[in-house]
């Protein structure tokens, strides 16, 4: 509970001063050479593109740490409900979605890690130098969307599992109604 409060707060400062401090004078001093401590860590914590990165670990730390606080003797019961009607594809389901809620937040936080390397290489892949002018604008969206998408995935990813399958079988409905 404390290590989601911490990571909580840590998470809100950390949105904040990226939102309000320029990373561009840190990184023009490095860039001139001017290797410090204060500069690399203040250009690393504000920088878009890493400060996201941190951003969408805390999200995904958050939503471990929220996962441990989930009830887990419903989801039990649904297992053993599942057992007696010998439905093994949801008990494997339900045992999976057991083992996320009940794993380390640790593990959720490299998901949420995992989450920003594969949306920041599509990024990558889609629009050359994507962070050459970075503004507020542009981080509160990458924050906003890194961040949700790591939280969920840190909390259960088997619920993203099923927004993509419910989209899934939407546009398979909507493709077979033309």
């Amino acid at each position: 509970m404390m290590l989601g409060i911490a990571s909580m707060l840590t998470w809100v400062a950390l949105f904040s001063a990226g939102l309000l401090i320029d990373s561009e004078p840190y990184r023009t001093a490095l860039a001139k050479q001017d290797v410090t401590v204060h500069n690399l860590v203040l250009a690393a914590l504000l920088y878009t593109p890493t400060s996201v990165a941190l951003l969408s670990m805390l999200a995904g730390l958050m939503g471990g740490c929220s996962s441990l606080m989930y009830d887990h003797e419903d989801l039990e019961e649904q297992v053993k409900n599942a057992e007696k009607e010998g439905n093994q594809q949801l008990v494997r389901r339900l045992t999976l979605r057991l083992s996320y809620l009940s794993e380390s937040p640790f593990s959720s936080m490299l998901r949420g890690f995992l989450v920003y390397l594969a949306i920041i290489s599509g990024i990558l892949l889609a629009i050359s130098n994507p962070f050459e002018v970075t503004s507020a604008d542009q981080f509160i969206r990458l924050a906003g969307l890194f961040s949700v998408i790591a939280f969920v995935m840190g909390y259960d990813p088997t619920r993203f599992e099923d927004l993509i399958d419910t989209l899934s079988s939407l546009s398979h409905k909507a493709a077979g109604k033309k």
